[in-house]
């Protein structure tokens, strides 16, 4: 029942090489676009010398740009970014790589670019609620990227993480305090700075960054509140009493799946191969692999 499927059959070294991963494909794509900036503003300048303007007027978000039915930028902006200096990609790209590492293996290659471009979309969104009659385009990855970071905040809020402060001092904190303290910096960011015309930062999208993250983890993910763990019961095994008091193997060994039904055992044994499907067989915890060895012959009785 279980090893019917395709990819319980063979293991991993017999399916042939495995796609990239999605973290990897966006990193790509996203580097390749800045390079064509690059080259373009070297052997195309604009005018007096500038940088060339062709792929900030047709994929760069603005409120001219939406107005003229460039419905598109708000996705393609998430490509593009500011060419004056290097650390505006080099930031994003860093963020993207280091948690979409954690993010995608959880989630599949699917659910994950829907995230990325989710939070793309969505910091779009806010952005032109606050400047869709004027200001200047917008570039970056920077609300994707805050997307799946409010998502990795959510999902691990007591985790401690070590960060590098400025790249160099590192810093062992709580994702739940990450989260907490890049919401109050957007959202203070849009009221002091960029609402007043302080700031060339697009706080505002970096806010709807976070909220697609927020959303994606409570409506999507696993439907619950922010910093609550999930209902959905999980699978636990435990070995029979006499096993337990003997203190020793054997091979007629028997476990009990700790199951309300079969039904549930049925519905998380799916999910595993849903992953299975969406991630490689290597994604699986010890315990999931557990799981659908002791479940096959569970649910073929």
């Amino acid at each position: 029942m279980l090893y019917d499927r395709p990819y319980m059959r063979h293991s991993t070294s017999e399916t042939g090489p495995q796609k990239a991963s999605m973290v990897t494909q966006l990193i790509a794509i996203t580097v390749a676009v800045f390079v064509l900036q690059q080259v373009m503003n070297v052997f195309f300048p604009g005018i007096g010398g500038r940088d060339n303007r062709f792929l900030s007027e047709w994929f760069a978000l603005s409120g001219q740009n939406f107005r003229e039915l460039k419905v598109w930028t708000i996705l393609s902006y998430g490509f593009l970014h500011s060419t004056a200096g290097f650390f505006h990609i080099f930031g994003n790209m860093l963020g993207l790589f280091f948690i979409g590492r954690i993010i995608e293996p959880l989630i599949g290659r699917e659910r994950f670019l829907g995230l990325y471009l989710g939070g793309a979309l969505i910091g779009g969104l806010v952005y032109l609620c606050f400047h869709f009659s004027g200001s200047g385009p917008v570039v970056g990855a920077s609300a994707s990227v805050m997307g799946i970071l409010a998502f990795f905040c959510l999902l691990y809020p007591e985790q401690p993480i070590t960060l590098l402060l400025f790249f160099v001092l590192p810093i062992t904190v709580k994702p739940k305090w990450v989260f907490w303290g890049s919401l109050a910096i957007s959202a203070g960011g849009v009221l002091f700075y960029e609402l007043p015309g302080h700031s060339y930062v697009a706080h505002s999208a970096h806010l709807g960054g976070m909220l697609a993250g927020i959303l994606y983890y409570r409506y999507i993910h696993n439907r619950s509140i922010p910093f609550a763990t999930s209902s959905r019961p999980r699978a636990s095994v435990e070995l029979p009493d006499w096993f337990k008091r003997k203190q020793k193997t054997s091979r007629d060994t028997s476990y009990k799946v700790n199951r309300r039904s079969r039904d549930e055992l049925q519905k998380e044994v799916d999910r595993i191969l849903d992953k299975i499907n969406a991630s490689g067989f290597g994604s699986l915890t010890v315990d999931e692999k557990q799981t659908l060895d002791r479940a096959k012959d569970t649910l073929n009785r």
